[in-house]
């Protein structure tokens, strides 16, 4: 990969990460616009990390890419959860549908069920950056 595809790459998962803590930043406080910006700063993130490619033979960095991928599809599914709310709303004002199928939907589209799959994703993005920066400072 050469320079200029790597800063770009790079700024994709800077911009997006920016709108991504923006959105989620801001979607505790109820706005409505919200889940769109930290659904742009998800896609922008996650496709910088799936462009990202490691073509070495290191197991580790292989894992530890492996898990930053995995992180991005997390946020990618924090952002469908956080629209999860109208969803939700329909389901409580529905009658006609099966005890077991209503209360399983919404158990899945609970308001705060965004926030597990944000901490997942962070926590699989946190660890494998401070991970790699190590073995490539090594």
């Amino acid at each position: 990969m050469d320079k200029k595809e790597n800063r770009l790459i790079e700024s994709f998962t800077r911009v997006g990460g920016v709108l991504l803590l923006l959105g989620a930043a801001v979607y505790i406080t109820g706005w409505s616009y919200a889940p769109y910006f930290y659904l742009a700063g998800a896609l922008i993130f996650a496709s910088g990390q799936f462009a990202d490619q490691y073509t070495g033979d290191d197991k580790i960095v292989k894992r530890l890419r492996f898990q930053q991928v995995l992180g991005a599809v997390f946020l990618l599914l924090t952002a469908l959860l956080m629209f999860a709310e109208p969803i939700h709303n329909h389901i409580l004002s529905t009658t006609s549908m099966p005890p077991t199928l209503r209360s399983f939907l919404l158990d899945l589209t609970r308001r705060n069920n965004w926030i597990v799959t944000l901490s997942i994703g962070a926590i699989f993005e946190l660890y494998s950056s401070f991970r790699l920066d190590r073995i490539s400072d090594d």
